[in-house]
């Protein structure tokens, strides 16, 4: 329990999906509440091995997926959503313009939902802009607790400058919890690569390129206190305050091994080699620049040339990033989820990359011009762009397309919803059938 609150009207009360796009707020005692939302596959019944998009709420898909198949089995290892920002503006794929104490309890249902199926070692990464982040912050603090904060990591969205703007806002955050909390989850995430690139054969070394690292250790150790005489005769002692990286054993058999390296034509302290087999990774920044993530509109781009006759999408994200955040948390194999799939940028990731996914977009039309094509063309190996080239994707792979009806209600049986759900059939059957 914390001595403070993120308070708001209707606080107290459960926030519903009903109908096509609309929300109703639900007292805690609401009957409806005990009704299961209908689960309808489309494609195959998901499975605890199954790659799935679900067409609804995210509220409604979580319970669904929980009470009418083992899809979420083993726990969510990756949860990431880009959701509704609330910026008051509304864009042609969605509205954005939600009251706040509604849009509060979206956010706080929807990942409340999540906790009882997040695996030990699960992280949740959420992605906002200035418009609510820090009050999604203290929203997450109450649903996951606030030792559970990892970091807020700033992501360089563009490199564009609006000069009509008092700042020219070029940036994202992405908020990071751990349930675990950040020193046990830290043993569990991925490294980052080191790039290779950077390392050079300054001694023509026969086993390759190498980098160095200082041959020195924070703090005083009496047996790692000796003389070091380098190739030119300089006798060179640790640092005040610190010791040589080893003792003098090690040092001597590191030295004959050629694993030392004295800089400054052989005047310099000693430096420890390191080849490519022996380097660690990196720890993540909290800045992520756009020269090694993408931007906005390098997603455009992307889903410009999958999608050449029909409007871009509004806000995607580059799958650069998404492989990022998909690499820190999770392994092959490991389930990651998103509840506000848009253009599919997370599951087409993860697709790639040989994860597990679970992806829920609630608005359909999406779905259906966005979301199910791109998804069979990163099966079918036609997606050319994103991480394609540089993981070397050439297709593969399945996954099923579900429905699920809000809580309160079925969708009207119109002539609209009917040939919806044709639709969906007739773009999830091609990649169900060669898929076997």
């Amino acid at each position: 329990m914390t001595d403070v609150e993120l308070v708001w009207p209707n606080k107290d009360l459960t926030l519903r999906a009903s109908g096509l796009t609309g929300y109703e707020w639900l007292q805690p005692t609401d009957k409806r509440l005990a009704s299961r939302p209908t689960f309808t596959p489309l494609t195959a019944l998901p499975h605890s091995q199954s790659n799935v998009l679900v067409v609804g709420d995210a509220l409604d898909a979580l319970q669904g997926l929980a009470e009418n198949t083992d899809a979420l089995a083993g726990g969510i290892r990756l949860v990431y959503i880009d959701p509704p920002f609330n910026t008051q503006v509304n864009f042609r794929q969605y509205n954005d313009t939600m009251q706040r104490s509604m849009w509060l309890s979206m956010m706080r249902d929807r990942l409340a939902a999540v906790v009882p199926h997040l695996a030990p070692d699960a992280s949740v990464w959420v992605h906002l802009d200035d418009s609510e982040v820090h009050r999604a912050r203290m929203l997450m603090d109450e649903v996951f607790g606030e030792k559970a904060f990892v970091a807020s990591i700033v992501w360089q969205k563009k490199t564009t400058r609006d000069s009509r703007a008092a700042f020219s806002s070029n940036h994202d955050t992405i908020l990071v919890y751990a349930p675990s909390g950040p020193r046990t989850w830290k043993t569990s995430r991925n490294l980052l690569a080191k790039d290779e690139a950077t390392l050079r054969n300054r001694d023509n070394d026969p086993r390759g390129p190498w980098t160095d690292a200082p041959f020195t250790a924070p703090g005083y150790r009496k047996a790692q206190q000796y003389d070091i005489i380098t190739p030119s005769g300089v006798v060179q002692r640790p640092p005040r305050g610190r010791s040589w990286y080893a003792t003098r054993p090690t040092f001597d058999n590191l030295l004959a091994d050629d694993r030392i390296w004295f800089p400054k034509n052989g005047e310099g302290s000693p430096r420890l080699k390191l080849f490519a087999h022996q380097l660690r990774g990196l720890v993540p920044f909290t800045v992520w620049g756009s020269a090694d993530v993408g931007t906005n509109d390098d997603a455009k781009r992307h889903l410009l040339d999958l999608f050449p006759d029909i409007e871009v999408f509004d806000t995607p994200k580059p799958e650069e990033l998404l492989e990022r955040i998909i690499h820190i948390a999770s392994s092959p194999g490991e389930l990651v989820v998103d509840l506000f799939a848009g253009s599919g940028t997370t599951a087409a990731t993860a697709h790639k990359m040989r994860r597990r996914w679970i992806a829920v977009e609630r608005i359909t039309q999406t779905v259906l011009d966005y979301t199910v094509p791109r998804l069979n063309a990163v099966v079918n190996g036609t997606d050319r762009g994103g991480i394609t080239s540089p993981i070397a994707w050439t297709g593969g792979g399945s996954f099923e397309v579900a429905h699920v009806s809000p809580r309160l209600g079925l969708l009207p049986a119109s002539s609209k919803a009917s040939f919806v759900t044709r639709k969906l059939n007739l773009l999830a059957r091609p990649r169900a059938d060669e898929a076997g």
